[in-house]
């Protein structure tokens, strides 16, 4: 009788919940994780790139380049939707990187990317820049 009742419980331990979010290869991997928005028109693009050690990654797998001169940014992408050259700005009032896309196609898209922000374990955990808190 504690028999299958033990291999129930296990059984509801072992098994993720299904709502659990499971991390991508670029949340794993080193480098900074990049997500971007690309607009032509009525089409919508949406996805996630990395940035590692001058090289632009799509999980393992180095895809381009990447040169930065202050403010502005060159990526030379060689694989996938990116597949092209991309000249990014950073918009000091958003904290977007926003430019155009030159497709390997010939077609221009609007591009905007941020750097995917990681989340603090709990809401009272200290962000960047804080101070250490007195204690009375």
């Amino acid at each position: 009788m504690y028999r299958p009742l033990l291999a129930v419980a296990l059984v509801g331990i072992a098994v993720p919940p299904a709502f659990a979010q499971k991390k991508t290869d670029n949340d794993v991997l080193p480098g900074g994780v990049w997500t971007f928005e690309a607009n032509k028109g009525e089409l919508h693009k949406k996805g996630e790139f990395r940035l590692f050690d001058k090289r632009v990654w799509a999980g393992e797998k180095n895809i381009g380049t990447i040169a930065v001169k202050g403010d502005e940014a060159t990526l030379v992408v060689h694989h996938g939707f990116l597949n092209g050259r991309i000249l990014i700005k950073w918009n000091g009032r958003t904290g977007d990187w926003i430019g155009v896309h030159q497709h390997a196609d010939g077609s221009t898209w609007q591009f905007a990317a941020t750097p995917k922000v990681q989340k603090p374990a709990t809401k009272d955990a200290p962000k960047k820049g804080d101070k250490p808190k007195d204690k009375k």
